[in-house]
């Protein structure tokens, strides 16, 4: 990104430099900025700009000037610089706190403290690419949309350099009602499919397999970035020495890439079903609502886990309907799963889906609520904007963009590996721990909870018990899929 440092020498060696000094002022209000220089110690809010040089030191060596000091860089940690200026070029390394060079910052002597950029012209370009692309154009009629692109302008007019754009939609778009947006710029931007590809590029280490005794083993997958044989290398080995409880832990999985998490669910689901459709702005031109499941299962479903195909699909369809197959090996044992409030994007279908097929129990805390399907797309002068273009629903319609999944079981996330194996370890049942629920929420009586009842013979027996308007939700305590079902509480 660009911007323009201002040197300011109080002697021929010592001196000072940072970009231009309104734009905290222009990005959060002057009475902020104000308040946030005598009250902080940061050096943007003191200096209310986003760059910032201090302790430099200069000499002469060889014929150019050497300097050192210490940059600050908006929230980053400070880098230690030891830069060059020779025949008008600045070269800064940026050094972090173990003396590892992460980055370089290059400079030409500026003419004037002009606007680096047309930046309203950009902010122009990207509200259009915005309302061209986004997932469904109702969007672009909120009150917080609304007030992101009154923002935003403001912000192309008063933008001096890239920070001031790009930090700009940072902060006002913390309150889009959606997820997968971003801004930024680059000198050489990917395109196309390479973009993509780097985007979901598989890497190594992201599956890992640890027992925890004879019985139980422990599945952790980093993130999906991860190739299906990955995932079939260590199921294999689950069915080999044929585990009784497996662990799958997603604490921490920020998502990636469909082939990890479709290639895991043949190993699990009990029967074939649809796991989600994603709908794009040409779905919802032509539809005011998500199909209904009977709709879904007339729709032809994706079964490739390319993810160049998926976009295509996405692009050409306006939708893309994904179903989970059962594998030709099934794992048959207990299956747990463990959420936190990172576990987002890939990870949200795939716990839905678990968590709602009944064949797995849902244990940590609610996932991230981001899921959507973005793309990027180019902008004038090296900007790049991501954009979510294709929102998802589940079977029965309902969104996981800002509402995430809840675990059948609340507990902290870095709790719940430990809290699950010593469950197992002493052999405590499901039922008594659902029982727990229904006692500390609801005065059943003489109700007791018996194993052959159906969910609707249940809610009724509770609902005549309180004799008031009911207080619970019994689905949100029990791990039953529906009404009518019959289902048998089984030990832990």
């Amino acid at each position: 990104m660009r911007s323009t440092l201002d040197f300011r020498f109080s002697n021929e060696k010592n001196f000072k430099a940072s970009s231009h000094r309104k734009a905290v002022k222009n990005l959060i209000g002057g009475f902020k900025a104000g308040t946030a220089k005598w009250f902080s110690q940061k050096p943007m809010l003191i200096s209310g700009a986003f760059l910032n040089l201090s302790e430099g030191k200069a000499t002469m060596s060889n014929g150019k000037v050497v300097f050192t000091g210490t940059l600050d860089i908006v929230v980053t940690p400070a880098f230690q610089c030891n830069g060059t200026l020779e025949n008008g070029r600045l070269l800064i390394p940026l050094l972090n706190s173990k003396g590892k060079n992460v980055g370089v910052i290059e400079g030409v002597r500026a003419n004037s403290p002009a606007p680096i950029d047309e930046y309203s012209i950009i902010i122009m370009d990207l509200l259009a690419t915005y309302e061209k692309r986004i997932y469904d154009r109702r969007v672009l009629e909120t009150k917080q949309w609304k007030t992101f692109a009154k923002k935003m302008t403001e912000a192309g007019q008063n933008a001096k350099d890239d920070l001031d754009l790009v930090f700009a939609f940072f902060t006002h778009s913390k309150n889009l009602p959606f997820t997968h947006k971003s801004l930024f710029r680059a000198e050489r931007p990917n395109a196309g499919a390479a973009q993509i590809k780097q985007r979901f590029a598989f890497r190594s280490g992201q599956v890992s397999l640890e027992e925890k005794t004879p019985e139980t083993v422990v599945l952790r997958i980093k993130s999906f970035h991860c190739p299906g044989r990955d995932v079939d290398s260590v199921m294999q080995i689950v069915l080999a020495k044929n585990y009784q409880n497996l662990i799958v832990d997603i604490r921490g999985n920020s998502g990636g890439s469909l082939e990890g998490g479709m290639t895991l669910a043949q190993y699990l689901v009990p029967e074939e079903t649809p796991t989600g459709v994603y709908l794009t702005q040409k779905w919802f031109n032509e539809h005011p609502a998500p199909p209904t499941a009977s709709e879904l299962a007339t729709m032809p479903d994706f079964t490739k886990a390319d993810v160049l195909e998926f976009l295509e699909t996405l692009d050409e369809q306006g939708f893309v309907v994904l179903k989970a197959r059962p594998g030709p090996q099934r794992f048959t044992g207990k299956v747990f799963l463990l959420t936190d409030g990172r576990s987002a994007s890939a990870c949200e279908p795939l716990a839905w889906n678990l968590k709602n097929s009944g064949r797995v129990t849902m244990v940590g805390e609610a996932t991230a609520g981001a899921m959507l399907s973005a793309s990027s797309y180019p902008l004038r002068s090296g900007f790049t904007a991501v954009i979510p273009n294709a929102d998802y629903y589940t079977p029965d319609g309902n969104r996981l963009d800002k509402v995430g999944v809840q675990p059948n079981i609340k507990v902290k996330g870095e709790d719940a590996l430990d809290y699950l194996l010593e469950r197992l370890e002493k052999g405590t049942s499901l039922r008594d721990k659902f029982r727990d629920k229904f006692h500390m929420q609801v005065d059943l009586g003489s109700f007791r909870l018996q194993s052959e009842l159906t969910l609707k013979e249940i809610s009724e027996r509770v609902h005549n018990s309180l004799k008031s308007k009911q207080l619970c939700t019994l689905s949100d305590m029990l791990p039953f899929r529906g009404w009518g079902a019959a289902w048998q509480l089984t030990d832990f």
